[in-house]
């Protein structure tokens, strides 16, 4: 091997682990949005819409919610009102709490400067039953209205490797 050829060989090497890495980073999401929450804090009648197509009904996901948020934020966890509208007009909600910070104050997810973002999981092996656009609708439902230290949420559709 002459001399520049081994420098060449190693670059290769060194850009084919580079991609291989990336491509292990790549998710599977196949839905991602995420809303951003006023300035003045997140009020009950703001209500953030995420409308998520579904164009298989055999498909298994797991559903998160993700959360951008102070540091500071003043509670353990943040109550939601879930809605969910279905292409055939049906409704449903539910009501869940969300655990930001653990039981001695330390942020549940990752957090750079005073910025933290949590992402949990709404459902598991979730299959839609119709094919459409389904809405989900989150809506505040803490004590304190306007709810401060909020900044945005998000919704996260991933799909799985199962089929049901």
């Amino acid at each position: 091997m002459k001399p520049g050829q081994k420098t060449i060989h190693l670059a290769y090497i060194l850009l084919f682990f580079i991609g291989l890495s990336m491509a292990a980073c790549n998710d599977q999401y196949v839905f991602k949005a995420e809303k951003p929450v006023g300035t003045d804090g997140w009020s009950y009648t703001d209500t953030l819409d995420f409308k998520v197509p579904v164009t298989d009904t055999t498909q298994l996901y797991n559903l998160y919610i993700s959360f951008t948020h102070a540091d500071t934020f003043p509670n353990q966890n943040i109550y939601v009102k879930l809605y969910t509208r279905f292409p055939d007009g049906k409704r449903v909600s539910r009501l869940r709490s969300f655990d930001l910070f653990d039981v001695q104050g330390k942020p549940v997810g990752h957090c750079a400067g005073n910025k933290c973002e949590t992402k949990i999981l709404l459902q598991d092996k979730l299959y839609f039953n119709q094919i459409g656009e389904h809405l989900i609708t989150l809506e505040q439902y803490a004590r304190t209205n306007p709810l401060t230290g909020i900044q945005s949420l998000g919704i996260l559709l991933e799909q799985t490797a199962t089929k049901r």
